[in-house]
């Protein structure tokens, strides 16, 4: 009897295993879809300025994405993104400690992609940002990105120029290139693990060049609340650092967010491969404080 149990068991979670398996080929086989994606959080920032004790801040972002078919394989999609802390409201020559204030961005991508096997685009856009204490710029981008498809994981990188034009303040930075890298694993079609990487190399005017490096944890996943029933929530870690700035000194930030994501057009893994799959990084938050020698 335990033999025949066991041989049951085994043959459901094999059919189950294949039919998730089946379910998550026929969504990549499927053609590109209108889609759009929408990210709120709110969180804790922690600056750390050349070894000084950290200060803490509220910090508040968004995101939203917007794809849309040019046909069976060329698609354009559009990506904003703000994010602030509370030293934003503070008066911008007083404000304190050395770190980031605000910064937003937009960007569109063109794109061709196969939703079984990847994808290949290029992408542009401009933004502003501001660092402590009154330094603004304008910034802009471009640069070019691929993704593949590996079954429930995708690759996804990009690499460009930014170019950046002094607002108000004493500032130096002119112009450098990035590279970014993220890995996302899709535990179940609506579960999401993404990790990433991004470097950036700009060059100021006193001939000099800072490098910063941002590293990003982010856990999607759905929870069953009492009333608003089944929400998209995730909860991600950002950590950013920045060589050869404010006049020669590093500055890091650390920042920890809870936020919820939600999707248009189909679940996570089908937007993903069919969608609004591309962003951008935070190229503003990243390299506005390089006033370095």
């Amino acid at each position: 009897m335990k033999k025949h149990i066991l041989a049951a068991t085994a043959a459901l979670l094999a059919s189950t295993s294949m039919a998730s398996a089946a379910d998550m080929d026929y969504e990549r086989q499927l053609g590109l879809i209108v889609s759009g994606v929408v990210d709120k959080w709110v969180g804790v920032q922690f600056i750390d300025e050349d070894g000084d004790p950290s200060d803490a801040f509220f910090a508040n972002g968004g995101e939203g994405l917007l794809s849309l078919p040019l046909g069976s394989n060329l698609s354009i999609q559009s990506d904003i993104k703000y994010e602030y802390n509370e030293t934003a409201l503070d008066a911008p020559n007083f404000a304190d400690p050395w770190g980031p204030r605000y910064s937003f961005q937009g960007a569109a991508h063109l794109s061709w992609r196969d939703p079984s096997k990847g994808l290949f685009g290029v992408f542009g856009g401009a933004g502003a940002s501001a660092f402590n204490p009154g330094v603004r710029y304008d910034f802009s981008f471009l640069g070019g990105e691929a993704q593949f498809y590996l079954d429930n994981i995708t690759l996804y990188a990009q690499g460009g120029y930014v170019d950046f034009d002094l607002r108000s303040g004493f500032g130096t930075l002119e112009d450098g290139i990035f590279a970014r890298g993220v890995l996302r694993w899709f535990t179940m079609s609506d579960s999401r693990l993404q990790l990433e990487a991004t470097y950036a190399d700009i060059d100021n005017t006193f001939g000099g060049s800072s490098e910063v490096i941002s590293g990003e944890a982010r856990f999607d996943f759905n929870i069953d609340l009492p009333i608003a029933g089944s929400t998209p929530l995730f909860v991600a870690w950002r950590g950013t650092h920045r060589d050869n700035c404010a006049f020669g000194d590093d500055v890091t930030d650390h920042t920890v967010m809870i936020g919820t994501s939600y999707s248009f057009s189909g679940g996570r893994l089908t937007v993903d491969r069919q969608g609004a799959t591309l962003d951008t990084p935070d190229l503003g938050a990243m390299g506005v404080c390089s006033v370095g020698d």
